[in-house]
């Protein structure tokens, strides 16, 4: 498991809050329905939570990286509004019955 770097994470967001603005396009995360694929230790999702996120569903298959998953939602009590799945990203499948995801996260390993 590769945690997203410090670095990388605030780069994303930077560009996400501020570098879309010159193109006219307003911040992505507040309020947003996240997918984190490849999720490993969650912390693209529990960033984007952190930043007003409404939602976030981490998906992974590794049990070390879910039980990471499931340590800081509780950590953070964010049990409320995150789900994590057992899943292969790539054969997910439908993702019903949610409701569509305005942001999606994908890190798969290398």
């Amino acid at each position: 498991i590769r945690p997203t770097s410090d670095r990388l994470r605030e780069t994303i967001f930077n560009v996400l809050a501020h570098g879309l603005a010159r193109h006219g396009i307003d911040d992505p995360v507040p309020g947003a329905r996240v997918l984190d694929l490849f999720a490993g230790t969650g912390a693209l999702a529990i960033e984007a939570l952190s930043r007003g996120a409404a939602y976030a569903v981490m998906v992974d298959e590794g049990a070390e990286a879910r039980g990471l998953q499931r340590g800081h939602v509780e950590s953070f009590g964010l049990g409320g509004v995150t789900r994590i799945f057992r899943r292969d990203a790539t054969k997910l499948g439908p993702v019903q019955p949610f409701e569509p995801f305005t942001l999606v996260f994908c890190d798969p390993p290398y």
